[in-house]
């Protein structure tokens, strides 16, 4: 999943299952990564909502709703975790601590950066039991947006795996 540069420092905003709490409270330094920022959370957002969602996996739905905020192998990749996720009875539980800097953005393509909290953690539908570990640390995601005709899109989503402070 994450030159010189233009730096966007956000305030903490968290994303969480259930009702969306990513805050719209970000602050930009260069206002023309505000709609970057608010693509950006919006993606996670998406991705807890859709991760959350038990099945039957209605790949119309999730397909039309990946449109809207990914696009080349970012989407690719989220919509076959979340098919394998939904055949196998799975979903996401938890929410997200963001702090993310727009480290670039040349009008087409923006970088943004995030040392996140991922408290995020996978639960069988069929018993509620986790089926992962809790890692406590925080991880430097970096996360390449594209500009699309309609609006800003998440291309590519990596992370480091050494820990991160903020």
């Amino acid at each position: 999943m994450k030159a010189t540069t233009t730096s966007a420092l956000a305030a903490e905003t968290t994303t969480s299952s259930g009702p969306s709490t990513t805050s719209a409270a970000t602050t930009s330094a260069d206002p023309t990564n505000e709609p970057v920022l608010t693509a950006y959370l919006g993606f996670w957002d998406l991705y807890i909502e859709l991760g959350g969602t038990p099945p039957p996996f209605d790949p119309a739905s999730v397909t039309a709703r990946l449109d809207q905020l990914t696009t080349g192998a970012e989407r690719t990749q989220l919509f076959d975790f979340l098919q394998k996720n939904a055949a196998t009875g799975l979903v996401l539980r938890g929410d997200i601590a963001h702090s993310p800097d727009v480290v670039s953005n040349d009008g087409t393509v923006a970088v943004v950066e995030d040392c996140m909290d991922d408290r995020i953690g996978v639960y069988r539908v069929a018993d509620s039991s986790r089926t992962d570990t809790d890692d406590p640390a925080r991880r430097l995601y970096t996360v390449a947006l594209r500009q699309s005709d309609r609006g800003w899109k998440v291309e590519t989503v990596t992370t480091r795996p050494e820990p991160c402070t903020v």
